[in-house]
């Protein structure tokens, strides 16, 4: 019986969390993975997920599974980066993050290759309004650890 019920939670905790229901932290990681093949500009998914939610004080990590050395920046490829945040070339296996700290719309793109984009929504903890934000980045790290 024990084995049952605890399959059952195993079961329903991934499908909970896909659906919202799940438990959440202010201070969790969020993983964006860049696909392999992202820079063919005939890629339909190179990267997964492009467009997320997450709350203040989230961590995003990118993971780049591509063999391409990636770099990622605040901006559109229309406009250009807006330099909220601007990394460091990180190769296969290596991984790029960033710990957003306000509320707010956060375009990113890697100018190498301008079809891989996205955008980064951050809702407030404490369910005020949204706002497009100058900063916000309590601090950016390489996989090699180093603060940006």
């Amino acid at each position: 019986m024990r084995r049952i019920i605890l399959l059952f939670i195993l079961f329903l905790l991934p499908i909970l969390n896909y659906y919202g229901l799940g438990w959440s932290s202010q201070d969790s990681n969020f993983a964006i993975t860049i696909n392999p093949g992202a820079p063919n500009n005939d890629s339909q998914n190179p990267m997964a997920p492009t467009n997320v939610t997450v709350s203040e004080g989230t961590t995003i990590i990118w993971l780049n599974d591509d063999s391409a050395p990636h770099l990622l920046v605040s901006g559109t490829p229309d406009q250009g980066p807006s330099n909220i945040f601007y990394g460091d070339y990180f190769g296969a296996g290596e991984s790029y993050n960033i710990t957003i700290g306000n509320a707010g719309v956060y375009n990113y793109y890697d100018p190498a290759w301008s079809h891989i984009s996205g955008q980064i929504t951050v809702v407030p903890n404490n369910d005020t309004d949204l706002e497009d934000n100058d900063s916000g980045f309590l601090n950016q790290t390489n996989s090699g650890g180093t603060t940006k």
